[in-house]
């Protein structure tokens, strides 16, 4: 036997289930990456969208790092000086006339 409060209180009980399922849609989609927002269907429902989303994370396309920039200037790498001890007496001899 239903009454006349049950059948008021189903539909706003599912409005805010899926009002719920939109605000947690939003706030797992929130976490994808700027350049990669794009490849969010936006057409769906956002139970279809959280359910796509999974499907993709697990194939690994949300999961790949990002490239770092390459216009840092390049290191400058400074060899270590050669211990003169140890090298033959023509390298030593050269060793003392190079220029620094």
């Amino acid at each position: 036997m239903t009454t006349e409060t049950d059948e008021q209180q189903a539909p706003t009980e599912l409005e805010a289930a899926q009002a719920q399922i939109a605000t947690a849609a939003t706030t797992i989609l929130a976490g994808v990456p700027d350049h990669l927002r794009g490849l969010i269907p936006t057409t769906m429902a956002p139970a279809d969208q959280i359910e796509w989303f999974n499907a993709a994370k697990a194939s690994g396309a949300f999961d790949k790092p990002v490239v770092p920039s390459t216009k840092t200037p390049v290191p400058v790498v400074n060899a270590p000086a050669p211990d003169v001890s140890t090298l033959p007496v023509h390298a030593r001899l050269a060793a003392g006339y190079t220029r620094k």
